[in-house]
C-alpha cells in the first residue's frame, strides 16, 4: 500500500467516524443523505388513526405489517434451480460428459469403440425421459454391472441432461 492509499483511507475513516458521531448525537444537525428504494413505489401518507375493521381484507396497497411481507414479492421471481430446471433438457449430452469421463466409458463400457460410444449418445439424446434412456441402456448393454462406478457414473451424468 502506498501512501496516497493509505491518506485516501485515513481520510475516509475519518469521514465515518464523523457521521457515526453525528448519527449517536442528537443535538447535531444531521444533513439529508439519499436513500435509494428498491421499489418505485409513490411514498404513502401515514394513516393518523386506525380504520375500523369492516371484516374484510385490506386493499393491495397496504403498508406491510412483517418483515415477511416486505420481501414477499420475491418468493415470485424464479430461482436459479426454476431456471436451470427449464435448460436442462436443452444441452447435448456430448457437451455434458468432460473429456476424461468420455475416455473412461469408451474404454470400460463400450470397449474402446468410439463410434459405438459416439451412436449411443446420439440415440439417447433423442429420448425424452430418464426411464426411456435406462430402459434403452439395459436392453442394448445387458452385461454393464449397474453396481460399476463407470455405469454409477455414466448413468448420473444422463440424469443431468434429462
Amino acid at each position: 500500500m502506498n501512501s496516497k492509499e493509505y491518506k485516501e483511507i485515513k481520510e475516509l475513516l475519518a469521514l465515518l467516524e464523523q457521521k457515526i458521531e453525528a448519527l449517536l448525537d442528537p443535538a447535531v444537525d444531521q444533513p439529508e443523505e439519499q436513500v435509494f428504494e428498491l421499489d418505485s413505489q409513490p411514498e404513502r401518507e401515514p394513516n393518523p388513526e386506525p380504520q375500523p375493521e369492516s371484516g374484510h381484507e385490506p386493499e393491495s396497497g397496504h403498508e406491510p405489517e412483517t418483515i415477511g411481507d416486505l420481501f414477499s414479492g420475491f418468493a415470485q421471481r424464479p430461482t436459479l434451480a426454476d431456471s436451470l430446471a427449464k435448460t436442462k433438457n436443452g444441452r447435448p449430452l456430448k457437451e455434458v460428459i468432460p473429456l476424461n469421463d468420455r475416455f473412461l466409458y469408451e474404454k470400460v463400457l463400450f470397449s474402446q469403440d468410439r463410434d459405438l460410444y459416439n451412436k449411443t449418445l446420439t440415440e439417447l439424446q433423442d429420448v425424452k425421459t430418464m426411464q426411456q434412456a435406462e430402459a434403452y441402456l439395459a436392453e442394448r448393454f445387458p452385461l454393464w454391472e449397474l453396481s460399476s462406478p463407470a455405469v454409477q457414473k455414466f448413468l448420473t451424468q444422463l440424469e443431468d441432461v434429462f
